[in-house]
C-alpha cells in the first residue's frame, strides 16, 4: 500500500481557522464495501485527477512500503476524513485516524506485507543452567580449578550441592598453602583421596566441632605433609580422622607418641616417609614397627635414633619389608643390628645404609645373605674397607651400589670392571618411600594431584 499523508494548515490573523487531514494511498478497492459502508465509518471516496496523480510518487519494488499491495494494477483512491468531521481540534484529528484504521483492518490480510522486527535484547536475567541436569552441571565443574570450584558453590543452593560431589575432591593439592582453623577439615571432608600439603601451613584446630560428625572418617589414602608447618595436636587430630591410609609422608615434621600411635591404627599402610623426623623416641619406633604389618616401603633417615629405638627397630620390624632408609645413624647403627635386621627381612630389595659409621668390613658379608638385594647404598661409611666391595660380585641380584665419599676414581672404575652389570653412584638421593622424587611435583608416589 502506497501510504502518503498530507497536512495543510492555514493561519489567518494568527488564529487557527480551520485545518484538514487529508490521506492519500493506493489500495485494491474492496468489492464489499459502499459509499455507505465508508460514510458510515465517516470517510468518502474522492476523484482523483491528473494533478493528483503525478503528486503521488510511484515507489520502487525494493523501497515499497510494507504495507504496499503486491499487485501492480492498484487502483489509486483517495481518502479523505468526511466533511462533518472536524479536525481542527486534537480530538477530531484522532477520530479521523480511528475511523481509517478500521477501514484498513478490514481488508484482505492477503492483499498486504507484514513484518515483524525480531526482539534481539537477550533477558540478562535468564538460567540457562536451570535447562541442564545435575549431571551436566557436574561435567563442566569438572574443568573448573579448585579456586574457582570453591567460588561457583557460593552462587545458588544447586551449585552448591553440585560442587560437594566427590568425584570433584578426589585428588587435591594444597601445597605452600596457609590454611585457617577448620578450614582443611572442611575441604578434605568431602571425599578427597589424594592429598598434597607439602611445605604447607595448618592452623588447629583442623575440624571445627560443627562442620564435621562425631566419629567421622577421611577417606584419604595418600598423604603427603612433607615440610609442613603443623603442631603436633593438629597433627595428632588430623590423623585421628584418618584410618584408611596407605602411604603416608611426615618428612622433617615434628611427631610425638600420640602421632605414632595414631599412625599404627591405619593397617593398612604401606609406605612411610619418616626422613628428618624430630621427636621419635623407642616407644614411638616400637608401636609402628608392631603394627605396620603390612608394611614395604620405610624411610626413617636422620631422624637421630637412639641405640634402643635402632634396637626396636630391627627386632619389631614387619618381615615383608621391602624398601628400608637408616641412613644418619652414625652412632647407633653397628654390625649386629645389621645382622638382626638382615635376620629379620630377608626379603629386602633396597636398603640404605649410608653414614653409618659404626659398620665395618663385616657389613657386607652380612649384606650378601640378602640374595633379593638389587639396590645397596654405604655412602660416607668409612669403616669399610675398599677390598671388602669384592665380596658383593657374590650378589648377583644386585643391579645399583652407590660409595660416595668413599671410594677414588680408580677404585671406583676398578669396581666397575668388577661388576659389569652393576651401576656405581647413579643416584644422590634416596627415592625409599618418599612421594616425590627429582622435578616432579604435580604428583605423590606416581598419583596425580591435580585434575
Amino acid at each position: 500500500m502506497d501510504y502518503k499523508r498530507k497536512e495543510r494548515f492555514k493561519d489567518e490573523n494568527d488564529d487557527i481557522i480551520r485545518a484538514s487531514k487529508c490521506f492519500r494511498f493506493d489500495v485494491r478497492c474492496p468489492t464489499s464495501l459502499g459509499p455507505n459502508d465508508l460514510a458510515a465509518l465517516g470517510l468518502g471516496v474522492l476523484p482523483v485527477s491528473d494533478s493528483d496523480e503525478k503528486e503521488v510518487p510511484k515507489m520502487s519494488n525494493k523501497g515499497r512500503s510494507p504495507l504496499a499491495n503486491v499487485s501492480n494494477q492498484t487502483p489509486q483512491v483517495v481518502v479523505q476524513a468526511g466533511a462533518g468531521t472536524s479536525v481542527a481540534s486534537g480530538g477530531g484529528m484522532q477520530q479521523a485516524d480511528a475511523n481509517l484504521r478500521k477501514y484498513i483492518s478490514i481488508l484482505n490480510d492477503e492483499r498486504f506485507f507484514l513484518y515483524r522486527r525480531r526482539n534481539t535484547k537477550q533477558n540478562l536475567g535468564e538460567d540457562y543452567f536451570g535447562r541442564l541436569s545435575d549431571e551436566m552441571i557436574l561435567q563442566v565443574f569438572r574443568w573448573l580449578p579448585k579456586k574457582a570450584l570453591m567460588r561457583c558453590s557460593q552462587v545458588s543452593k544447586r551449585f552448591s550441592q553440585v560442587s560437594l560431589d566427590e568425584t570433584l575432591w578426589t585428588r587435591l593439592d594444597l601445597s605452600c598453602r596457609s590454611m585457617r582453623a577448620g578450614a582443611l577439615g572442611s575441604v578434605i571432608s568431602r571425599g578427597t583421596v589424594i592429598l598434597r600439603l607439602a611445605q604447607a601451613h595448618v592452623s588447629y584446630p583442623v575440624f571445627l566441632p560443627e562442620s564435621v560428625e562425631c566419629g567421622f572418617q577421611t577417606k584419604l589414602q595418600f598423604l603427603d605433609l612433607s615440610m609442613c608447618s603443623i603442631e603436633p595436636e593438629a597433627l595428632v587430630e588430623l590423623l585421628s580422622r584418618c584410618r584408611s591410609l596407605r602411604k603416608l609422608s611426615l618428612e622433617n615434621v615434628a611427631v610425638d607418641a600420640s602421632c605414632c600411635r595414631e599412625i599404627g591404627c591405619n593397617e593398612n599402610l604401606e609406605a612411610l616417609n619418616l626422613t628428618m623426623t624430630t621427636g621419635l623416641d623407642s616407644f614411638g619406633v616400637t608401636t609402628l614397627a608392631k603394627k605396620l604389618t603390612k608394611l614395604h616401603s620405610l624411610n626413617i633417615s636422620w631422624t637421630h635414633l637412639s641405640r634402643q629405638a635402632v634396637e626396636a627397630l630391627v627386632t619389631h620390624v614387619t618381615p615383608s619389608l621391602l624398601r628400608l632408609n637408616v641412613a644418619g645413624c652414625r652412632q647407633t647403627l653397628n654390625d649386629a643390628a645389621l645382622e638382626k635386621l638382615v635376620a629379620r627381612c630377608p626379603d629386602l630389595l633396597e636398603l640404605d645404609l649410608s653414614d653409618c659409621t659404626q659398620l665395618t668390613s663385616e657389613a657386607i658379608t652380612i649384606v650378601c645373605k640378602l640374595k633379593k638385594l638389587e639396590y645397596l647404598s654405604l655412602s660416607r661409611c668409612y669403616n669399610i674397607s675398599v677390598t671388602s666391595y669384592l665380596q658383593l660380585s657374590d650378589l648377583h641380584s644386585l643391579l645399583f651400589l652407590d660409595v660416595f665419599g668413599l671410594l677414588s676414581e680408580q677404585a671406583i672404575t676398578m669396581l666397575q670392571t668388577s661388576f659389569p652389570g652393576v651401576g656405581i653412584n647413579k643416584f644422590i638421593h634416596s627415592s625409599v618411600a618418599r612421594p616425590t622424587v627429582g622435578t616432579r611435583r604435580t604428583s605423590i608416589w606416581g598419583l596425580r594431584t591435580r585434575d
